[in-house]
């Protein structure tokens, strides 16, 4: 599919003032390109938000997820967020337990996708140690047929194909679907790069889509090797994956400057430069609907 578009487009940004005391960070901002932007709306435009308990956490065990730390980086006179990420799923299982379904039915023109999964679509299809959530690996037409608990057969496919199907019916939609490489783990950014392969896959399908990519994380890595280990160790809640509120906020400003620096066509508000106060913030959380079932 043609675009309007350079395939990529990259600019830096500043992950600016976080919690406990962080000072500014480097960010690096990528888009693949988009084959057009959805119609304006003189309604309240909707951020909706899909992905893993990296995205939202609900504050278990201290864990928070940038969907969670969002909400001040937007004016919510412009802008709603409705944050579906749900701990534990794959592009996979959201699909299967009907949760994109909900989301699909809110859809309206003007509205933004962000759609980050990966840390639970690796596991081995047939394991049931997996859980029933991995992806066949790569964007192509694969199959492979996997028993379930309950019975059924579930026809599994790539982890590509998955996610074209967000993107193309959120298209459908006349909204903007935007997949993000998920954050990288505690371990894997100061040599090389996490999630290389889903990063791959994420751009690759959002070029024949349509859609756009960024590449969070490469952003976050590039803010944690700007920290450096002592500082990015406090970040976390656990031992390599989930971040706290700190982590969370840190993360949060990485998109958010990711997401100022999509093409000028596209139409939908950007990010504050800096987000509201604590006290504004929490104002602001709550206006906004986060819709996702605990």
């Amino acid at each position: 599919m043609s675009a309007p578009f350079p395939t990529r487009v990259s600019r830096r940004h500043a992950c600016l003032s976080l919690a406990a005391g962080l000072f500014a960070l480097p960010c690096r901002t990528e888009a693949a390109s988009i084959d057009k932007p959805p119609a304006p709306s003189t309604r309240r435009a909707t951020l909706f938000i899909v992905g893993d308990s990296t995205v939202r956490s609900a504050g278990r065990n201290s864990q928070w997820g940038w969907g969670e730390r969002l909400a001040p980086w937007f004016d919510p006179d412009h802008v709603q967020l409705a944050n579906h990420a749900m701990a534990g799923r794959s592009a996979r299982t959201f699909l299967r337990e009907g949760r994109w379904a909900t989301v699909k039915a809110q859809l309206q023109p003007g509205d933004l996708v962000l759609i980050q999964f990966g840390h639970n679509d690796g596991g081995p299809v047939g394991d049931p140690a997996a859980k029933q959530r991995g992806a066949l690996p790569g964007t192509g037409d694969e199959t492979q047929a996997e028993d379930l608990p309950d019975g059924t057969v579930e026809t599994v496919r790539t982890f590509g194909a998955y996610l074209s199907q967000y993107l193309r019916e959120t298209l459908q939609a006349g909204a903007l679907p935007v997949v993000l490489s998920p954050i990288p783990h505690k371990d894997h950014w100061q040599n090389g790069r996490d999630f290389a392969d889903i990063a791959a896959w994420g751009q690759a399908v959002a070029q024949r889509e349509g859609g756009l990519f960024l590449d969070l994380t490469l952003a976050i890595t590039e803010a944690y090797q700007a920290l450096g280990p002592a500082q990015v160790e406090p970040l976390f809640a656990d031992a390599n994956t989930h971040t706290n509120d700190a982590g969370a906020k840190l993360n949060a400003a990485c998109l958010a400057g990711l997401l100022r620096g999509l093409p000028d066509a596209v139409v939908f508000p950007r990010p504050r430069s800096r987000p509201v106060s604590d006290s504004q913030g929490s104002a602001a959380s709550s206006s906004m609907a986060d819709t996702a079932p605990l």
